[in-house]
């Protein structure tokens, strides 16, 4: 019942063009500072382009964009077989989030942190070509539905980026449309009728929004370029304010028809059978700690690769010392094979800096041959020893306070 950061998975097209997923692997900074609970706004849902609802006044500023649009604003969490990385995503009905297909390519599982809420996702329907990808919750979430915008902006009109780069809390640049229908060569081949910005927009923004001072969605953050040639030698040099996104009308037309369908595609396998169909758990946040929403996220990302048998990148999630201390990945992973997380409530995050403590309840189902004295579901009273090393929040230890776990 620990957890590990994943390890590092560089999705990458030729080296002049960086995929904005963010992986564990970028520089040391401080624990990331959360933005303040996001206000619920109340919109009628739809992936289509659709008029402003009457009575809502536009925004006359970026400030008041941000205040509209940020509760629909989706931190992606998403685990592969070996690793895992992060994304943002974005509302476009209650249960329906619109991010980049390389964000979701070969998931095992996905988180989803909005508005306050903790739930897991499945891919409805990817393309490559046009890196995009709609994503499904179990259950319905509050927050902003964006709407896309009709028609291309011109060049030389303000647009903005809300994401979550370098994991770090909810951020908003702005900047404008350089040029349209530009197109990249990428790794999944030739993308035509990009919008070209100069707005920052580093990993982590992918399949995050690029909206209008309305507020409707201009575009789908995709990729920065960063180098002009790309060999990355003495002849090369960098590219500065060239991002890339994907218009607003591919985005919604593919919104518009992967949301017709009933079943999600089929996740990631990590072994040759699955034991359980669903890496969703059930999470309640109590804790009102600036921390919470990263703290959680790391213990969801743990649990959810134990529940699709990714047990690397559970294990990744973990601190260095942690790993030796449970006698490795081997010892580790042996008495896992049949348990799973179900439900995980965070009553309390204590602590500052880069050191916390969580108080948790976690609800794991196993096998009674697996379980204390053959309980088939078990609640654990749980203190989570938490660091923050730079990149992400990794398990440093997990005691149990109240001893052994009780029945369901």
């Amino acid at each position: 019942m620990t957890f590990t950061a994943p390890k590092t998975i560089v999705r990458v097209a030729p080296a002049f063009l960086v995929l904005l997923l963010a992986t564990a692997c970028v520089p040391q900074q401080a624990p990331p500072q959360e933005t303040p609970p996001p206000e619920t706004a109340t919109q009628t849902a739809t992936a289509s382009a659709t008029p402003t609802p009457t009575g809502t006044p536009a925004p006359e500023d970026w400030a008041e964009t941000f205040q509209l649009v940020k509760s629909g604003v989706a931190e992606l969490a998403v685990t592969l077989c070996e690793g895992g990385g992060s994304g943002t995503g974005f509302l476009v009905g209650e249960d329906l989030i619109m991010t980049a297909a390389h964000v979701a390519k070969n998931e095992v599982a996905i988180n989803v942190s909005v508005n306050d809420q903790f739930t897991s996702a499945r891919v409805l329907g990817i393309n490559d070509t046009h890196d995009l990808a709609l994503l499904k919750t179990p259950t319905p979430l509050t927050g902003h539905q964006f709407k896309f915008a009709t028609a291309l902006p011109a060049q030389g009109v303000e647009v903005a980026a809300l994401g979550f780069p370098l994991d770090s809390g909810l951020t908003f640049t702005s900047g404008r449309v350089s040029a349209l229908d530009q197109e990249l060569e990428s790794d999944t081949g030739t993308r035509r009728g990009l919008i070209q910005t100069d707005t920052a927009i580093n990993p982590g923004n992918s399949g995050g929004p690029l909206v209008l001072m309305e507020g409707r969605v201009a575009g789908v953050v995709s990729a920065k370029r960063a180098w002009v040639l790309g060999t990355r030698d003495v002849n090369d040099f960098g590219a500065e304010g060239v991002g890339y996104a994907v218009q607003a009308s591919t985005a919604a037309a593919a919104a518009t028809d992967w949301a017709q369908r009933n079943t999600p595609l089929p996740s990631a396998d990590c072994r040759s059978h699955a034991e359980t169909t669903t890496s969703n758990i059930i999470t309640t946040n109590n804790a009102d700690h600036e921390q919470a929403s990263g703290v959680i996220q790391s213990l969801l990302r743990h649990g959810q690769a134990i529940n699709r048998a990714a047990y690397e990148a559970a294990f990744a999630v973990m601190t260095p010392e942690l790993q030796a201390e449970v006698e490795g990945f081997e010892t580790w992973k042996a008495g896992l094979k049949t348990s799973f997380w179900r439900a995980l409530t965070v009553n309390a995050i204590n602590g500052s800096g880069d050191q916390l403590t969580v108080d948790a309840v976690l609800r794991t189902e196993q096998a009674a041959a697996d379980g204390r004295d053959g309980q088939t579901c078990s609640d654990w009273t749980i203190e989570y020893r938490m660091t923050w090393d730079g990149t992400i929040w990794r398990i440093a230890g997990a005691d149990d306070p109240s001893g052994p776990p009780k029945p369901c």
